[in-house]
C-alpha cells in the first residue's frame, strides 16, 4: 500500500513537471519596442534612446517572431579643441550639440574678462561678447544660428585664446 501511494505522488509529480515545462516553452505574439525622449530647459537638455536596434528576426508558423540585435549605446562627443589652463579659467560648455542657448560657466577664474566668439566653418565673426571674469554662468543664444558647427573661442583681454571648442548646432 505505501509503495502504491509512493507510485501515485511520483506519477503526480511527473505529471505536474511536464506541464510546467510545456507551458514555460509556449511563446506569444509580443513585441518589446524602442523608444526615446528629448527634453530641454533653460540650463541643460537631455536626448536619449532606449531599446534594441533589430538586426535579425525569425518567425514560425504561428506568426511568433524573435529577434536578436543589439543595444545602443550613449555616445561621447569631444568639443574642446583647446581646454583652458584651469589654474585660470576653468568653465563648463553645454549643451552640445544646442538648439537654442549655449551655455558657458565660468566656475574659477584669475581673468578680469573673459571674451566669448563664435566663429563659423569659414571663419566668419558670429558672435563677439565680454563678460566680467568672475563666477559666472553665459548664455549665448544660438536659436538664430544655421545648423552646423561653429567654433567658440574664450580669449584674454590680451586676445590671446585660452579655450577653444568645437559646437555642433542642430
Amino acid at each position: 500500500m505505501k509503495t502504491l501511494f509512493l507510485k501515485q505522488i511520483l506519477v503526480i509529480l511527473i505529471g505536474l513537471s511536464l506541464v510546467t515545462n510545456v507551458k514555460s516553452q509556449s511563446i506569444s505574439p509580443q513585441s518589446i519596442n524602442n523608444a526615446g525622449l528629448a527634453g530641454q530647459q533653460t540650463n541643460g537638455s537631455l536626448t536619449f534612446t532606449v531599446g534594441e536596434l533589430l538586426v535579425l528576426s525569425e518567425a514560425d508558423n504561428n506568426g511568433n517572431t524573435l529577434g536578436s540585435g543589439f543595444t545602443s549605446s550613449a555616445a561621447s562627443v569631444v568639443t574642446a579643441i583647446q581646454e583652458p589652463d584651469a589654474a585660470v579659467l576653468n568653465v563648463k560648455v553645454y549643451p552640445n550639440p544646442t538648439s537654442d542657448m549655449l551655455y558657458v560657466d565660468i566656475v574659477t577664474t584669475k581673468l578680469e574678462w573673459v571674451y566669448a566668439e563664435i566663429m563659423d566653418e569659414q571663419g566668419k565673426l558670429v558672435l563677439s561678447e565680454k563678460f566680467a571674469g568672475m563666477t559666472n554662468r553665459i548664455g549665448l543664444n544660438s536659436s538664430n544660428w544655421k545648423g552646423g558647427v561653429y567654433f567658440l573661442n574664450l580669449k584674454d583681454s590680451a586676445n590671446n585664446t585660452i579655450g577653444n571648442y568645437k559646437i555642433v548646432k542642430h
